[in-house]
């Protein structure tokens, strides 16, 4: 049996991991300016709590001929925040369906 407390908190989670991607990237867009530490820190922390997000974003890391993040130009550090980006918005997808599925 599902916990709809968990379920939503679950959503509030992504959607906020999402935000704050997403503003990192706006601010890259607008200003050019990265905050390369911040940046990097969304990235590995997220691959420390999420396994799926974790061997996608590694894997995606190895095809970028496995640079460390720290040695990385600003668009693949973009790159990798977009990739987790995607990732989350099709995690959110599901878990909305399921919610709906329910009903």
């Amino acid at each position: 049996m599902s916990n709809p407390i968990k379920t939503e908190y679950d959503k509030m989670s992504i959607a906020k991991d999402i935000g704050e991607r997403e503003r990192i990237i706006c601010q890259f867009q607008i200003s050019g300016f990265l905050d390369r530490n911040d940046a990097i820190e969304k990235i590995t922390c997220l691959q420390n709590t999420d396994v799926e997000i974790a061997a996608s974003t590694k894997l995606k890391q190895a095809e970028s001929s496995g640079i460390n993040l720290y040695q990385a130009d600003n668009n693949l550090i973009i790159a990798n925040i977009q990739f987790q980006i995607d990732i989350l918005k099709a995690k959110l997808a599901k878990l909305e369906l399921e919610d709906k599925a329910k009903i």
